[in-house]
């Protein structure tokens, strides 16, 4: 029930403000579909909130934030901590001289995109913020169809290579299996609920087994820098430490078990 009031708060702001980009003498703005930082920051907010009890909203935040503010979309999407979108990417000059993007064509994609943003607005002005059954879908495709616009502006490699950077954008971002087991990744793979929750279990696995591995490297090391010590050195640098004590996890940091009686760096005599 609280969702959907601030659901029908930000139906009712985005309405009540002016067309995108216009300021209120009616003169073309910098772009954006708000007279001030306030508006906009109500408008926002009030997504914000919303999308906590409804992950797919939350995953929409970043196009709702670059259509609100008249920003390329996936410009902003660092400032909510997820990758660029693909069209995004664009903006990096790194990106366009790996899919061999020439200057002219950018030129024509820029134009092109600013013309997408006020009509991007224009139907984010008519959704329904009440539906909150098919809100997702109805920014989903939104996006979507903005991307298949854009895309045609894009030669096929270049479309593929886009793709492919995307992906090892995301990898530095989230975890494989998060990527795999989430859309749109999830349904173009044709994964299975049952195979999302057997790769979840199967990272817990992996996890635990490279937190070991990581524990005998650092011990491994740790010892490598004593032997740098004199023997009375050492000595004292293990009498600092003492016996290890494995800490438990954050939820219970207060609690930890002895470890046998061995160093703290390496096996004890």
């Amino acid at each position: 029930m609280k969702t959907n009031q601030i659901l029908v708060s930000l139906f009712v702001l985005a309405l009540a403000v002016p067309c995108f980009g216009q300021e209120k003498n009616g003169k073309e703005g910098k772009g954006g579909m708000f007279d001030s930082k306030e508006e906009y920051g109500n408008f926002i907010g009030s997504a914000k909130r919303a999308s906590v009890e409804n992950p797919e909203l939350r995953s929409l935040i970043p196009l709702i934030n670059d259509i609100a503010q008249g920003q390329p979309i996936g410009s902003t999407a660092s400032r909510f901590g997820t990758a660029s979108s693909e069209l995004g990417l664009l903006s990096n000059p790194r990106i366009r001289e790996d899919i061999e993007m020439v200057d002219d064509q950018y030129r024509e994609f820029q134009d092109r995109q600013r013309t997408l943003q006020k009509e991007m607005a224009d139907q984010l002005r008519r959704i329904d913020f009440t539906d909150t059954e098919n809100l997702p879908s109805q920014i989903k495709e939104i996006r979507d169809s903005a991307e298949r616009e854009m895309n045609e502006l894009l030669l096929p490699h270049q479309v593929k290579r886009l793709k492919q950077l995307r992906m090892q954008s995301l990898l530095q971002r989230r975890d494989l299996v998060q990527i795999l087991t989430s859309e749109p990744i999830k349904s173009d793979l044709k994964i299975t609920d049952e195979q999302s929750q057997e790769l979840r279990n199967y990272q817990v696995q992996m996890q635990e087994d490279l937190q070991r591995e990581i524990a005998k490297l650092q011990d491994k090391a740790r010892g490598r820098l004593l032997s740098k010590l004199n023997p009375s050195q050492k000595k004292q640098v293990e009498e600092m430490v003492g016996e290890t004590f494995v800490f438990q996890g954050s939820n219970d940091k207060s609690q930890g078990r002895a470890k046998g009686k061995g160093k703290a760096y390496g096996k004890g005599k």
